[in-house]
């Protein structure tokens, strides 16, 4: 079995104080910055009368378990409700999980004063994008890496999270075809197939409402529900360099460095269509060393 570090948490009045800790680049869960968010009004309720019947495209019957894969592919779990109908199934603890998630906050709320993340990261040239999460008991988002810094804010419900450093990549054992996501299940660990797992640094912590967790970019995160729940997450600042990410395809062998190529003359060069297989399915290792030579960025597109 592994061994795991309690997160460091620390309480703030001054957001400033916190653009500090995003530069030194380690994570940390904060309480105190968005008491008085507008959002921190939310529920279910709120989101019922706001959206009643609208049509949304929720995926459901979700696995209990959540390993990062979809078996099936995503399309598999997506159908189209009211929101209304998903709420009460979200809700509903004899139901298997099911969630919108990481659809951008302007399609469900226009109002941009519920929640300011400006106020609380760095200015950058570079775009940001926030994306909503609703969800029942036991989403997961399985553990993985994005390439840019990431504020989670916990709105309602609660979640327990994992975070592992980019830097031990080569110890969370990636998907061959993926160097973003990872085999490896956290909460239903297999030490005798994912042995090097033992050896990564492991923080842990739960986030309740009111508190946020700064991720920075490529540290591996997993995160699942223990409630119905809902959150907000912000992406920003610049992506990871081509060269962080090819360096640790590089580390992790011949096989990781063949699928790349292979992948690069499948999906893109031939046109093949990439199975969505992961929660959310980001870009193969293949297409973005494809994006790289052709657009001259690792993350086109996937930022």
């Amino acid at each position: 079995m592994f061994t795991t570090h309690e997160l460091r948490t620390i309480s703030l009045t001054d957001s400033s104080d916190l653009v500090k800790i995003i530069l030194e680049g380690q994570p940390v869960k904060v309480s105190g910055l968005i008491n008085t968010w507008k959002s921190m009004n939310w529920d279910f309720d709120y989101f019922r009368t706001i959206l009643k019947d609208r049509v949304v495209k929720v995926l459901t019957n979700l696995p209990q378990k959540c390993g990062g894969v979809l078996n099936g592919g995503q399309n598999k779990y997506e159908t189209e409700m009211s929101f209304s109908d998903f709420a009460d199934m979200a809700q509903d603890d004899n139901a298997l999980p099911s969630y919108l998630g990481y659809v951008p906050i302007g399609d469900i709320i226009r109002e941009h004063d519920h929640y300011d993340f400006k106020a609380i990261t760095p200015n950058s040239h570079f775009p940001t994008d926030t994306r909503i999460w609703i969800g029942s008991a036991n989403t997961c988002s399985g553990l993985h890496s994005d390439l840019k810094d990431n504020i989670f804010a916990q709105i309602h419900g609660s979640k327990k999270v994992y975070l592992v450093p980019f830097s031990q990549t080569h110890l969370v054992y990636p998907f061959i075809d993926n160097i973003i996501n990872s085999r490896v299940d956290p909460e239903n660990f297999d030490e005798s197939a994912f042995p090097k797992f033992t050896m990564a640094s492991i923080y842990v912590t739960t986030v309740n409402p009111g508190e946020i967790i700064y991720i920075p970019r490529g540290w591996w995160h997993y995160l699942r529900a223990d409630n119905p729940s809902i959150s907000i997450n912000h992406w920003f600042g610049p992506p990871i360099s081509a060269k962080s990410y090819l360096y640790f395809i590089a580390k992790l062998g011949f096989g990781h460095i063949a699928r790349m190529f292979g992948d690069a003359f499948r999906y893109s060069i031939l046109g093949r269509k990439y199975d969505k297989d992961f929660f959310f399915t980001p870009n193969s290792n293949g297409q973005r060393f494809y994006n790289l030579l052709r657009h001259g960025n690792f993350s086109h597109e996937n930022d």
